[in-house]
Formats: C-alpha cells, sequence, structure tokens
C-alpha cells in the first residue's frame, strides 16, 4: 500500500497535477531506492515527500526558487512527519546550485516545460522558455554533475517543450533513458522518464 502525503499550500504554488502523478507512477514502478536524493522545483513537496514516505529515498534536498513554495515544502515536511530527513534550500537551477558538494541516488525533476512568450506574464511554476524546453534543460544540467554513477534521473516534460531537444541534450551528458510512461491529452502529451546516468566519476 503506497502512502500518499499530506499537503498543505502557502500563498501561489504549483499544486501537484497530471505531470506529478505520472512522475509518482514511474518511481512507484522502480525497485531503485536511494540514500540521499533531490527533489528539484519542489513546489508543494509532493515529490520527494512522497519518495521518503514510500522508502525510495532515506534522506531529500528539496530546491525551489519561489518563497512560497520552500514554505510550503517546508510546512509539508513537518506535516508528514519527514522533516527530519528533509533539508529544503531556496535556489534557482538555472545558477550554480548551493548543494555542489553533495552526490546524490536519484534526482526528482519536474521543471517549468510550457513555451511562454517573453512579453507574457512570467508564471515561474509553468515558464519553461520561448521554446518551452530551456528551463527543463536547467535542470538537467543542474543536476547531472550530483548524481552518482548509475544514478537515476526521474523527468517530466510535454510534447510542447519539444521532447527531441531534451532527449539529445540527456544523451550528450550520459544518460540512458530506460523507461518512460506517457499519458496524452487533445492538446498535448506529457511524458515522464526514468534515466540511468552512464557516466563514471
Amino acid at each position: 500500500m503506497q502512502l500518499e502525503p499530506r499537503l498543505n499550500y502557502i500563498g501561489e504554488v504549483y499544486k501537484p497535477s497530471d505531470d506529478t502523478w505520472l512522475l509518482i507512477e514511474l518511481l512507484n514502478s522502480s525497485e531503485a531506492a536511494g540514500d540521499l536524493c533531490i527533489d528539484l522545483g519542489s513546489g508543494s513537496g509532493v515529490l520527494g515527500i512522497y519518495a521518503l514516505l514510500n522508502k525510495k529515498c532515506r534522506r531529500v534536498v528539496f530546491i525551489d526558487i519561489q518563497e512560497d513554495a520552500v514554505a510550503t515544502t517546508s510546512f509539508n515536511a513537518v506535516l508528514n512527519k519527514v522533516d527530519a530527513y528533509s533539508i529544503v534550500l531556496q535556489s534557482d537551477a538555472c545558477e550554480t546550485l548551493p548543494i555542489r558538494s553533495l552526490t546524490t541516488d536519484t534526482a526528482l525533476v519536474n521543471p517549468p516545460y510550457l513555451p511562454v512568450e517573453k512579453e507574457a506574464p512570467q508564471d515561474t511554476s509553468i515558464n519553461g522558455g520561448v521554446m518551452g524546453y530551456e528551463k527543463a534543460l536547467c535542470f538537467i544540467n543542474a543536476v547531472s554533475p550530483l548524481l552518482k554513477p548509475r544514478g537515476r534521473l526521474y523527468l517530466v516534460y510535454s510534447t510542447l517543450s519539444k521532447p527531441e531537444v531534451i532527449r539529445a541534450h540527456m544523451e550528450r551528458l550520459g544518460f540512458r533513458v530506460t523507461r518512460e510512461k506517457i499519458k496524452s491529452f487533445f492538446f498535448e502529451s506529457i511524458i515522464a522518464v526514468e534515466a540511468i546516468t552512464s557516466r563514471e566519476n
């Protein structure tokens, strides 16, 4: 029986949606478990908290750029009694992360992935850049050097964010996609992938 996180929200925070649950479904079907995991773009903290509650990770570092997301993740970690195994940080994935000395087994990554015009209102929870893939590439770049050899990346993106660009970038960094799940809608499909790094330290 899988344990579902209890969630509350502070301010403007991305609430779990189809992309979140698709990534959790993929994580659930994996036998892999890690000591230290990263939840990058944590939002409500749902991915990392789920991983802690269901023994997919023993400790999680949660990172988000938004103050409301950091406050919400911290609150939900306490609410679900996993705060002793959690570190919550505010940082921009497209800048240098404050955890460069850590090595991790698993990265849980739900980046903003919708293409948004420069003139449009800037919602950091959905704005993937003008082409839709820019933030996803930043997130992949951020976690890649932190993953141990054979470390696992769980990533979700959309057919609107040029999947071929994202997959090619992952391959250049030494990731091999081992599994994927797809959920289709009228206007797009969302894609969750598990990728293992073949890079040696």
